[in-house]
């Protein structure tokens, strides 16, 4: 999947637990609109998902291989981030 100008990037692989949750979440606090964070972990972070609702974030896993997981995050209701490269 091709990577949108304005994605964030992040690679969280091999950090200790909470680091992860802790750098996806103030990654995301710092997105403006149109972009997304692409963010790289070692397994699908499921906890993630219920505190990125909550903070009004939509998310979208876009592959999960082993030992990697690519999420995508943006503002929910920002249709530009959304759409990203569909």
């Amino acid at each position: 999947m091709a990577m949108a100008a304005t994605d964030l990037n992040l690679d969280v692989r091999g950090l200790p637990p909470c680091e992860p949750m802790e750098r996806i979440l103030a990654g995301s606090d710092r997105l403006l609109p149109g972009q997304r964070l692409r963010a790289l972990v070692s397994r699908e972070p499921l906890p993630l998902f219920s505190m990125l609702q909550q903070r009004g974030f939509d998310w979208r896993v876009v592959a999960v291989v082993e030992g990697r997981c690519e999420l995508l995050v943006w503002r929910a209701g920002d249709l530009q981030a959304a759409a990203g490269d569909e």
